[in-house]
């Protein structure tokens, strides 16, 4: 029994690690409106169709880790194509990971090396309960305009001076905490992350120092995510942290027309054991 798994770009994979896995990753695309603004599209049931009969291909199972439903309506169009391929034969198994980014990429590395879609889809869904995604963006006007942030928490953002630590996931997007400046918030960012990775960086209950993969994103600059990269692994080791990977990538084109330019974002996932 062999096991092929599909997902979408706002898992934010590298293509030579997906490739390397036999990840097959549909985009997510970016529309230009008539007034010249982006905004984006979830891949149609058609794109999704031929992304589910290439996997099959390679496979003897199909398993489709998509966005979270919060915010794409990626999974409805997956649930349709697989309604149309279980037909013809071509049963295909679609879950709404509850996530995004590096959450939702690590859930289907960790699914790809199951041996069949039940248990691919164990290992997609332990990793995103288990994991946390950090954010920080420049202007929250473009979550607001995307739909994905509430008014008040953009106008707080923007007329204050207050940088939100934002999260994401199965409900949508929410604040971490609040910290005015950039620079502060910079340093808050990695400090939550080590914190759910087990270190020692805030005070009071923190889990435990159970191995973790970590992932970083960024928006238009490579040189943001280097950077962040480094202190984040300087910061882990300085706090103790058990970290078996750090994948950076940067955003993909559709997460940024909603995040702007100068995002930065890191995810904190479990280290799963391969399976026997």
């Amino acid at each position: 029994m062999s096991l092929t798994v599909v997902t979408d770009s706002a898992a934010c994979l590298p293509a030579a690690l997906a490739d390397a896995r036999g990840i097959v990753v549909v985009p997510l695309h970016t529309v230009e409106a008539d007034d010249g603004a982006a905004t984006t599209a979830r891949p149609t049931v058609a794109e999704l169709i031929d992304a589910y009969r290439l996997a099959a291909r390679r496979g003897d199972e199909v398993l489709a880790v998509h966005v979270t439903a919060a915010l794409s309506g990626t999974v409805d169009n997956a649930r349709t194509a697989a309604r149309e391929l279980a037909t013809q034969g071509i049963p295909v198994t679609v879950l709404d990971s509850g996530a995004s980014g590096g959450a939702l990429g690590l859930a289907a590395l960790a699914a790809a090396e199951a041996d069949d879609a039940r248990r691919g889809a164990a290992r997609a869904r332990e990793s995103t309960a288990r994991s946390r995604l950090f954010f920080l963006v420049q202007d929250l006007n473009h979550l607001r305009r995307g739909g994905r942030l509430n008014r008040g928490t953009a106008f707080v953002g923007g007329t204050l001076g207050i940088r939100p630590i934002l999260t994401t996931g199965p409900e949508g997007i929410g604040v971490v905490e609040t910290v005015r400046g950039a620079a502060r918030a910079r340093r808050h960012l990695i400090a939550q992350a080590v914190r759910a990775a087990g270190g020692t960086a805030l005070t009071g209950p923190r889990p435990p120092a159970a191995p973790v993969r970590l992932a970083v994103h960024y928006g238009d600059d490579p040189a943001d995510g280097r950077a962040l990269e480094n202190d984040l692994a300087d910061a882990m080791v300085e706090a103790g942290a058990v970290v078996e990977s750090i994948m950076r990538s940067p955003a993909d084109p559709a997460s940024r027309v909603h995040l702007g330019p100068g995002a930065l974002g890191i995810v904190v996932a479990p280290h799963l054991e391969p399976p026997r």
